[in-house]
């Protein structure tokens, strides 16, 4: 599904196209070279670049689950550089940023929480981005809800968006990071749950809660760290072209740190859980391994007895006397009482 929106920084109009006329909307050859070589032309993140768009005007083209015919009109309509085509089509994976001739292109991820599972995790929606310096495109196999809310904003709002395509770049990852927060929060209410549980001492069943919270954070560490070294390029780049946006990406890069910490913590925190559950678990287990050493003990000892008065010689004068079988389970009752007491008083018991 693909939705653009055209905006006019000069009327402070904004447009939504449909796929016909974003192609229609394309420059003529003579428009292009009129809008690059205009006086204070600012290329944005971009150290130059060819216009896409007719003068003062700017879009944001959204494609979710792209097929053929979208990367098609991608190519017809903005150029775009067959190396990053194979790099959507293959999902990269990792958050990077390249330029390729007049466009840069990004890779940043979407958090979301993986529904229907037995323990808590996450799931990371890749989000190809193109930037060029009058148009901003977006790609993504699933809906982004931060996109959405962002959409309908911009709508409400048209001027939100007149500082351009850098601004809009700022607000498309500013969006995506800002739903980090929440699911880190929730992961943090899950690691408290877990250390009152295991101090309660009810926590003898946390090694897959500890291991799945441990596996979703390596997770989102793997792409928080790259991301925040994206963005602190992006940061470097718009001061090397004039720092228009440097408070907005400063900003961005605050953010990326803030998740990068957090997510650091989180993961000392869980090793720390799982040493003491571990050691929780040991000492239960020595526990009860005393516990079934003192009870062996105390049986062995009657069974000692018995096995003694137990064996076939006749010369044996115990056998003979009137009260030997009373004594002999009179002996065996006074040693197991007393290694009861005895193992009681140690603790065994």
């Amino acid at each position: 599904m693909l939705t653009a929106h055209l905006y006019n920084t000069q009327s402070q109009k904004l447009r939504i196209l449909s796929r016909d006329e974003l192609l229609a909307e394309a420059p003529s050859p003579e428009e292009r070279t009129q809008k690059q070589n205009a006086p204070g032309k600012s290329v944005g993140l971009l150290t130059r670049g060819v216009a896409y768009c007719h003068a003062d005007e700017f879009v944001w083209v959204d494609i979710t689950a792209p097929d053929e015919a979208d990367f098609t009109l991608l190519t017809e309509r903005f150029n775009v550089h067959e190396m990053v085509l194979e790099d959507v089509h293959g999902q990269e994976g990792r958050p990077k940023l390249h330029e390729y001739d007049d466009q840069l292109y990004l890779v940043f991820h979407a958090l979301l929480k993986q529904e229907k599972t037995e323990h808590f995790s996450v799931h990371l929606q890749e989000i190809d981005c193109l930037v060029g310096p009058d148009y901003v495109v977006t790609l993504h196999t699933e809906e982004i809800s931060p996109f959405e809310d962002l959409r309908k904003r911009w709508e409400r709002h048209p001027t939100l968006m007149q500082p351009g395509p850098a601004y809009l770049l700022y607000e498309l990852m500013d969006e995506v990071l800002d739903d980090y927060f929440p699911l880190l929060d929730v992961m943090d209410d899950h690691i408290d749950d877990m250390e009152n549980r295991m101090l309660e001492g009810d926590g003898q069943n946390l090694s897959g809660e500890i291991f799945g919270l441990k596996r979703s954070l390596l997770q989102v560490r793997h792409i928080a760290g790259p991301t925040r070294d994206v963005v602190n390029t992006l940061l470097r780049r718009d001061a090397e072209t004039g720092g228009k946006h440097f408070a907005y990406f400063q900003d961005l890069y605050d953010h990326a740190v803030r998740i990068v910490d957090m997510i650091d913590t989180f993961r000392e925190i869980l090793s720390g859980a799982l040493d003491v559950y571990l050691a929780t678990q040991s000492n239960r287990l020595n526990e009860v391994m005393k516990t079934m050493t003192a009870m062996s003990i105390i049986l062995l000892a009657p069974n000692l007895i018995a096995a003694v008065y137990g064996m076939n010689f006749e010369n044996m004068p115990e056998l003979h006397t009137r009260f030997g079988y009373f004594g002999a389970l009179g002996a065996m009752a006074f040693v197991a009482v007393g290694l009861v007491v005895y193992f009681k008083r140690i603790r065994w018991l």
